[in-house]
């Protein structure tokens, strides 16, 4: 009888019931697991929305870096090093130097929502390495936080409403273009990058072009009928490692980059500004339109176009550029291409050492930034012999050095 008692509550948990019971079991935990994932990848995408790893917080000039491994942002505390840290920091991102910098305390910083704080390894400290390198979370038990302000580039004062294949530029829109002259003659363009440098193209400096006082610099201006503003040149510094000059039978153009200091520190205005360079280790993204612009010729054996010239083109992949219907293995690591496989729009003679840029947001703001220098290619916007320019991201230490060295000096000087 007992056995008869107990067998309705056998059958409860038959095999095919426990089978079904545990599935469900397992479903619900699944659920769970699946939900917490989604929540957690959530809230790690609303941290990290794209943004450049290093930021300046617009309201307060505070700096902050992201931190990977917890992924937050944390604000970084003041140190003795704080005047290094704001060089350092402002050339990361692109905005080539730091104009000053403060202190602000901690605890209006948590009062605010503080994330948490970065400190600084002084030790570590120096150009040529990422801050987040050289810094580790702590309590900030200095009590102060470090604000900085850098240099504002890549942005048009004015609202927006012949490179071959390309169209009249506005006066305005690019206003970081520059026209490079020797005894009155344009030979090259170039990029404002603060009120004193000049990025251009080290292949625009021969030795018949060294003598720095038959050089000038023209600025603020599209037409080449109008002078704009002039600036003395009073150094010029190009990269060692431009082959060309050391051989003219050599067919490697890489390290096609130079710098020019001016005499006197230029004045921005509606039409003269910066441009931004791109953040440490920024990469060029294959397939993005950018734009080029300049005074060259508008075909192979035209003439130099009177009025500034800009063509939107895409970047090429260096994998496709160096393809035999393309370039064949010439292009380097420190060169990328730009254009249409049909040709149609590109860059000439006359535009070299100009500006190539494109627009991004990882600063928050909506800002151009001096991705390539017009350096060499075969022919004018023919098919499948895109313009070839220097990658600037592969010269950002150069650059840095280029400039600590030499603001001091006058001449034409090389550097590796």
């Amino acid at each position: 009888m007992q056995e008869k008692q107990d067998s309705p509550k056998l059958s409860c948990l038959s095999p095919t019931k426990i089978t079904v019971l545990t599935l469900c079991i397992l479903v619900f935990i699944g659920g769970i697991g699946a939900a917490a994932w989604a929540i957690v990848t959530y809230l790690f995408k609303a941290e990290d929305p794209g943004l450049y790893d290093v930021q300046i917080n617009s309201a307060d000039l505070r700096l902050s870096v992201f931190d990977r491994s917890e992924g937050k942002w944390r604000f970084v505390c003041s140190s003795s090093s704080n005047e290094l840290v704001a060089k350092i920091s402002c050339e990361e991102m692109g905005f080539v130097r730091s104009l000053s910098y403060s202190e602000r305390p901690s605890s209006m910083v948590v009062a605010n929502g503080s994330a948490g704080f970065f400190c600084v390894d002084e030790k570590q400290l120096q150009y040529g390495r990422k801050i987040q390198e050289v810094l580790s979370a702590c309590a900030c038990e200095s009590g102060r936080v470090l604000s900085v302000n850098c240099q504002d580039c890549g942005r048009r004062r004015l609202p927006v409403d012949r490179i071959v294949g390309g169209q009249d530029a506005s006066l305005g829109k690019w206003p970081w273009q520059a026209s490079l002259r020797y005894d009155g003659s344009h030979l090259c363009g170039g990029s404002v990058i603060s009120d004193r440098w000049i990025i251009t193209a080290a292949h625009c400096f021969p030795e018949r072009n060294r003598v720095t006082s038959r050089w000038q610099v023209f600025i603020g201006s599209i037409s080449q009928a109008s002078s704009g503003v002039s600036m003395p040149v009073q150094t010029v510094v190009y990269h060692s490692g431009y082959q060309p000059f050391k051989d003219p039978n050599i067919d490697d153009n890489s390290n096609d980059i130079a710098v020019i200091y001016l005499a006197t520190p230029l004045n921005f205005s509606d039409y003269i500004q910066p441009i931004c360079l791109p953040a440490h280790r920024q990469p060029l993204v294959d397939g993005k339109v950018c734009t080029v612009t300049g005074w060259g010729n508008t075909k192979y054996y035209g003439q130099p176009s009177v009025i500034l010239q800009e063509a939107s083109v895409p970047v090429i992949s260096n994998s496709v550029c160096n393809g035999d219907e393309y370039y064949g293995n010439q292009i380097s690591n420190s060169m990328f291409c730009a254009g249409f496989a049909d040709g149609g729009i590109d860059a000439c003679q006359g535009d070299s050492g100009g500006p190539f840029v494109c627009e991004d947001s990882i600063s928050k703001t909506s800002r151009w930034r001096l991705c390539g220098v017009v350096s060499w290619g075969t022919g004018c916007a023919l098919p499948r012999k895109p313009g070839v320019y220097t990658q600037v991201n592969q010269f950002h230490q150069w650059l840095s050095n280029a400039m600590r060295t030499y603001s001091q000096s006058s001449g034409v000087f090389s550097m590796g």
